[in-house]
């Protein structure tokens, strides 16, 4: 049998959901920036977007919120 090819996993949660969103030029900038200023991929900025609002939000409603999954 041949080894596996291609890149291999990485580590934590398997990312099987992909998203295609449409934004501003001014939008991608920033984006671009930040990515740039932390040394971290865009993927991982909007992730942590929306950890930080996912922490207002749950914080806004005690966590009681029917949304919840």
């Amino acid at each position: 049998m041949s080894p596996r090819t291609g890149r291999p996993p990485k580590l934590g949660k398997p990312k099987s959901v992909s998203l295609q969103m449409r934004i501003t030029q001014e939008t991608a900038e920033k984006l671009q920036k930040c990515a740039d200023a932390l040394s971290v991929s865009r993927t991982e900025i909007i992730e942590k977007g929306i950890d930080l609002m996912y922490e207002r939000f749950v914080e806004k409603n005690n966590g009681n919120s029917k949304s919840e999954k």
